[in-house]
């Protein structure tokens, strides 16, 4: 059980340490994914909420317009009654529909809205508009206005026209007879395309919708674009909080194949609902832009987030592996340990107490040969102090070396000769190596070896002072099989280039002398003498000095043989070619570092020998002159210039020659597939102790820059043509206000006063008391904002209004404003011309006195300057009581004089700075502007009743009449002049209901 228990754990183990990385990025990116896609949720609720809202605002400047048009229609079916029951029933929809009349005064003319005018039996008795409705006395709108005598407009509920097939929306008032009976009616239709046609007023984009929803009938009207829709199909649900706005609208099933987000408005008074949608795609633009933004970035997290755990997972697998090797090293280690012929010792340091000095050391471990040599079992030294048990490593040789190496870190290695207590001497290679709080100690008898050393020591100490003071590196090896490999010669120079002392050297191995890396032992080399038995050239020999740089040595291992003719020994002769390499090594990399620079030159580069034969030119030579490089080199170089252009070459080489001055122009190239290359040519002489050791010369083609310079040229040209023909004047100027271009109109301009303008500042130009009026607007061109405007001048002696005109100009950078261009035109006549004109519009022809255009204008005119010194003011609204019986009876000959005798009564009755208009017909208002009460327009009110009682003398005829009049107030309210003129129209209707031949104020709104 507990065998396989054992397993399980250590694969549940290395699961855990396998999954704990990838788990923890996965949390991580799951993390992330789902915060971006929070953010992103978020983002896009809050575009769909700024959408509804756009949509929201939109619809209800659809609503406020529906809503004013059905009120003015309404308005319309008032007036109507009121001039109708006014003729006694003799009002017709020709007079009442006629150019500039009383429906004009209501409604738009362009609107055309079918109107009939019915009888007390349903019948139609006139109609306008090709509206020509069958008996109406059967429906229900007009049995509802029989029956109740109120004065109401009934609006129906938006249906589709039985005869027209056309969806409409009807406004029907009762008309009353001089007894108050029930006398008819008048229907007017109104169009509800009318309001979805006005599609540019709402701003959509192109693919936006706006309909109108009868709320009773489900019935639809809208426009997407210029496709017009009319529907009872589409269905309409307000889904509300907490996923949707409150506003928003959703519609089923779609109009078309568009996503759009939709909002509504009620129309108060009437049942209507106003829908408009704004394009889904265009409204989440800015949403989507930086959606693919948060993806882009989440994605390349993601990417980071995998690779990054992908290294730290490759880098645990490399940990492990190393982990692994280093533990089975070390079970190699101890069995190479114990194995070992030679005495090997682990020893640990020993102190009485933490902090304090080494004074023993402790039997770590021992293998048994080292036992041996100490004459005691193994089992009993592990774990033992040393001293106390082997008191001969009390010496110097032996305990201070042991803790010197432990303290510096430093291995020692050395022979020496030991004494025996039995007298004689044993020669041991000792080496000591640190470990952890210890040291490691191998010793092996060599006296044997020791003594055929000694022996031989004499026969080559002759050898060794040669050896050593030869220049080359010089070191021999062993071959026997016994010691193969130890070194035997370590000669001066070897030390000073390598840097590995004699003494750290010589009895010991190449693996044992040096690192691994060290470069300077090569097995191979050393099987391949023993089986070849010759000898091995190495040309260049990398060599690892302990400061981890590089030399580089040229070897020759040669095999020394022993009288069997076996190979004794391995001489090795090395010379340090180091410098030697990185000196060629430079100049090959300076040559490729040059023939690259030459390569990537935008110019092309040629080099000429003393007799001007080519001996180099780089791929850009190729590239512009089309001529391969081996086709340049020699005298093929001249073959890539025009034929016209050769000799000028050859003049000029022949000048260089002589005067030693570089030569540049600019020459043709004809490639050979015909095409024209213009080049700048520059060639100069190579001197060497003044005589010309060749050329060298450079090509830029400026093809492409001399075809723009010349079509520069060209439309300079065009451009001061064009300018300089034009009637305005035009100038250009810097951002430092420096004129920098004028056309032939200014310059005409400025040369009158004498003054030069082109490169002189526009203070200085215009003068000081100028530029002052033009300098604002120099400032806001110079912001940006392009300006129009006017400025009135003199010149000789008459003055001009000129039309000016600051177009600002930006910068390559498209953030700065580098200048501004200026164009001045004269429209002094069109000016002129245009306030007469303006000035003609404004007067009605019959009485002189202001029409209806420029009654509006004075109007609007007086309650701005009313809401600005906060003044009353006050206007009067009247026409004249039975004016038609006199138009109808006597012939409009007289009627037209009865309103210029009328004019003329009202301008003595009113005060000089009042405004008396004619708005049409038998129609008259007064402005009385700067009133200190309302009872001194009152006051002026009866005046004029009182006057109007008074007979008219026209050619022989007396004429009676009155005047009714409508007196409204303003003083600083929010309204418009139409809403204004509408509460004095209201004021005059209740005038004519109370019998006429008076009037009637309104109260003073505070």
């Amino acid at each position: 059980m507990i065998a396989i228990t054992r397993p399980l754990q250590r694969l549940a183990r290395r699961l855990y340490r396998l999954s704990l990385v990838p788990l923890f990025a996965l949390i991580l990116l799951l993390a992330l994914w789902a915060a971006v896609l929070y953010q992103v949720g978020q983002e896009r609720a809050s575009a769909v909420r700024d959408a509804v809202a756009v949509s929201q605002s939109l619809a209800r400047t659809l609503a406020d317009h529906t809503s004013f048009t059905l009120r003015q229609t309404d308005h319309a079916t008032q007036l109507f009654k009121l001039k109708y029951e006014e003729t006694d029933g003799t009002l017709r929809l020709n007079e009442f529909t006629r150019r500039q009349g009383l429906l004009d005064s209501v409604l738009p003319s362009k609107l055309e809205l079918p109107i009939a005018l019915v009888d007390a039996r349903g019948d139609v008795i006139d109609s306008a508009n090709a509206y020509l409705p069958e008996n109406l006395a059967g429906q229900a709108f007009f049995k509802a206005l029989a029956a109740n005598a109120s004065d109401t407009a009934l609006v129906d509920t938006p249906m589709l026209d039985a005869g027209s097939k056309h969806w409409t929306i009807r406004l029907a008032r009762r008309l009353n007879d001089g007894q108050g009976r029930f006398a008819g009616a008048i229907v007017i239709h109104v169009d509800p395309t009318y309001f979805v046609d006005d599609y540019d007023r709402l701003n959509l984009d192109e693919h936006g919708a706006l309909m109108l929803v009868a709320r009773d009938s489900g019935l639809t009207v809208g426009r997407i674009g210029e496709q017009l829709i009319l529907s009872d199909r589409i269905d309409f649900r307000m889904p509300g909080p907490p996923r949707h706005a409150p506003e928003e609208l959703l519609i089923e099933p779609p109009v078309d194949a568009t996503a759009r987000i939709y909002s509504y408005r009620e129309l108060p008074r009437y049942p209507l609902l106003a829908v408009v949608g704004v394009s889904q795609a265009v409204a989440l633009t800015r949403f989507e832009h930086r959606r693919l933004a948060y993806i882009g970035a989440l994605l390349a997290a993601s990417v980071l987030i995998a690779g990054f755990t992908a290294l730290l997972m490759r880098q645990s697998a490399r940990l492990r592996r190393s982990i692994r090797q280093a533990k089975e090293t070390q079970a190699l280690l101890r069995a190479a340990h114990q194995a070992s012929l030679d005495a090997v010792l682990l020893l640990k340091a020993w102190r009485p107490a933490p902090g304090k000095p080494v004074e023993d050391f402790t039997f770590a471990d021992i293998n048994e040969r080292a036992a041996d040599m100490l004459g005691k079992p193994r089992s009993e030294l592990l774990g033992q102090r040393v001293l106390p048990r082997v008191p001969l490593l009390r010496g110097e040789r032996f305990f201070k070396r042991f803790v010197l190496v432990m303290e510096t870190g430093q291995p020692l290695e050395d022979e020496f000769e030991l004494k025996l207590a039995s007298g004689g001497t044993r020669w041991l290679r000792h080496q000591v190596v640190p470990i952890a709080d210890g040291v490691a100690v191998t010793s092996r008898d060599i006296s044997a070896r020791k003594h055929d050393e000694l022996a031989l020591q004499d026969n080559r100490s002759f050898l060794q002072s040669l050896i050593d003071h030869l220049p080359v590196l010089v070191y021999v090896k062993s071959a026997r099989p016994e010691n193969f490999g130890r070194m035997e010669v370590w000669n001066k120079a070897a030390e000073d280039i390598t840097g590995h002392l004699a003494a750290d050297v010589i009895g010991k191995t190449d693996c044992q002398a040096f690192p691994p890396d060290f470069g300077l032992h090569d097995a191979e080399d050393d099987r391949a003498i023993l089986a070849e038995h010759g000898v091995i050239d190495h040309t260049e020999k990398p060599l690892r000095l302990r400061d981890g740089s590089l030399r580089y040595l040229r070897s020759v291992s040669v095999p020394v043989f022993d009288e069997r003719h076996q190979v004794e020994h391995i001489l090795c002769i090395a010379e340090d070619i180091s410098q030697r390499r990185q000196q060629e090594l430079e100049l090959r990399q300076k040559q490729a570092e040059l023939a690259a620079v030459n390569d990537a030159s935008p110019l092309g580069l040629v080099r000429l020998d003393r007799q001007r034969r080519c001996t180099y030119v780089n791929r850009t030579f190729e590239a512009i002159t089309g001529l391969p490089r081996a086709a340049a080199l020699g005298a093929g170089w001249t073959s890539a210039l025009h034929p016209d252009d050769y000799p000028l070459m050859h003049v000029a080489l022949e000048q260089l020659t002589r005067s030693h001055a570089p030569f540049q122009s600019t020459l043709r190239c004809l490639q050979r597939d015909g095409r024209l290359v213009w080049v700048s040519v520059k060639i100069a002489p190579i001197l060497i102790d003044g005589q010309i050791d060749g050329y060298v010369g450079s090509l830029d083609d400026i093809t492409t820059l001399r075809e723009s310079e010349v079509a520069l040229l060209e439309s300079e040209a065009r451009l001061r043509t064009i300018a300089d023909t034009l009637p305005a004047m035009i100038a250009y100027i810097d951002a430092d206000q420096v004129y920098r271009f004028l056309n032939i109109a200014y310059e005409r301009e400025f040369g009158l006063t004498g003054r030069q303008a082109l490169g002189k500042s526009v203070r200085d130009t215009v003068g000081e008391a100028r530029y002052g009026t033009v300098a604002p607007y120099i400032e806001r061109v110079l912001a940006g904002e392009t300006l129009s405007f006017e400025e009135e001048d003199e010149k000789e002696g008459i003055e001009r209004c000129m039309e000016v005109i600051y177009i600002p100009q930006i910068g390559e950078d498209r953030l700065q404003v580098v200048g501004f261009h200026v164009m001045r035109q004269d429209i002094t006549v069109q000016k002129r011309e245009k306030q007469r004109l303006l000035k003609l519009s404004q007067v009605d022809a019959l009485t002189g006195l202001s029409n209806r255009a420029g009654f509006q204008q004075k109007l609007s005119d007086a309650m701005h300057a009313s809401r600005r010194q906060q003044h009353l003011m006050a206007v009067m609204y009247m026409d004249i009581d039975r004016f038609k019986p006199v138009n109808d009876t006597h012939g409009h000959g007289t009627g037209d004089a009865l309103l210029r005798a009328f004019a003329q009564r009202l301008t003595q009755t009113m005060r000089a700075t009042d405004i008396i208009a004619r708005l049409g017909g038998d129609e008259f208002t007064i402005i009385m502007e700067q009133i200190a009460r309302p009872d001194d327009a009152a006051v002026l009110a009866e005046k004029i009743v009182a006057a109007m009682r008074q007979p008219f003398e026209l050619d022989g005829i007396t004429v009676r009449i009155s005047a009714s009049i409508g007196l409204a107030f303003y003083r600083d309210e929010d309204i418009s002049p139409a809403v204004l003129l509408q509460r004095a129209d209201v004021l005059l209707y209740q005038a004519k209901q109370d019998g006429r031949n008076t009037y009637r104020a309104g109260v003073l709104t505070t």
